[in-house]
């Protein structure tokens, strides 16, 4: 899968399936798309990732069919910015501020004419130091970048309708752990009150004709997500999965007890 049939398919009220990624190999990565996901999170701010480290990464998920993202550390114009010339297709800011601080995000992550706007250096990773065709990769490069903010603060949630009306923003993420913690219910996913605020937050994003994303610790936590009107899902974190499976199997053998 690429960017642009992750783009369709969310366009077309679709799902698809990635997962985080915290461990730092490129095997993992390739195991990880080799299983069939759509994409995977790179992930700069909980994560172990370094700038340096992410080309290997995203060329190996982009080898296995998976749509490389990445999650920065922060909203910065300059964090956005490597990981773009580095060949990110997708890139997601956690902890938005506000209609304000978004739409500085977003205009970070496009080439345009506003003082905010994507930094130009056409001969880096992302064009694969392509210098025939210089003309068209500002066009090429706005085409093929997957835009996504988080909503994990009480003050962001209080501006969501507003983020929503900025252009070009593809996904707006709930980010439920740090959400549940910013309410005063650290980890309540099941409380009614949160339960409340989580849908009718999807009901307003999906409003403004946005996908919405977030994350399934199992596969049976997928179906009530989807029937809420969740598209683009995260599953677990890559190191968790590896621990289940394992954990899972020796809890068959013989001898365990």
């Amino acid at each position: 899968m690429d960017v642009h049939e992750i783009k369709a398919r969310l366009a077309a009220d679709k799902p698809v399936y990635g997962t985080w990624s915290h461990l730092d190999h490129t095997t993992v990565v390739e195991i990880i798309g080799a299983a069939g996901l759509d994409f995977v999170v790179f992930d700069l701010e909980h994560g172990p990732h370094s700038f340096s480290d992410l080309p290997a990464l995203y060329a190996a998920a982009e080898g296995r069919g998976l749509v490389p993202i990445t999650r920065v550390p922060s909203g910065g114009n300059s964090n956005i910015l490597r990981v773009l010339d580095s060949g990110t297709k997708g890139v997601m800011v956690p902890h938005v501020e506000g209609a304000e601080a978004s739409a500085a995000y977003l205009d970070s992550m496009s080439y345009g004419t506003r003082s905010g706007n994507r930094g130009v250096a056409t001969l880096t990773r992302c064009s694969m130091f392509d210098y025939k065709n210089e003309k068209t990769h500002f066009a090429r490069q706005n085409e093929q970048v997957l835009k996504l903010l988080m909503i994990e603060d009480e003050t962001a949630l209080s501006q969501l309708d507003d983020i929503c009306r900025l252009p070009g923003l593809d996904v707006v993420f709930i980010g439920i752990y740090d959400l549940s913690q910013s309410l005063g219910l650290p980890g309540g996913f099941d409380n009614p009150e949160f339960q409340s605020i989580y849908r009718d937050a999807v009901r307003r994003i999906r409003a403004h004709g946005l996908a919405v994303g977030g994350y399934a610790g199992t596969a049976a936590a997928v179906p009530p997500l989807l029937d809420m009107g969740l598209r683009f899902i995260t599953l677990c974190v890559d190191g968790a999965m590896l621990r289940r499976a394992y954990e899972e199997m020796l809890a068959q053998l013989p001898g365990r007890a």
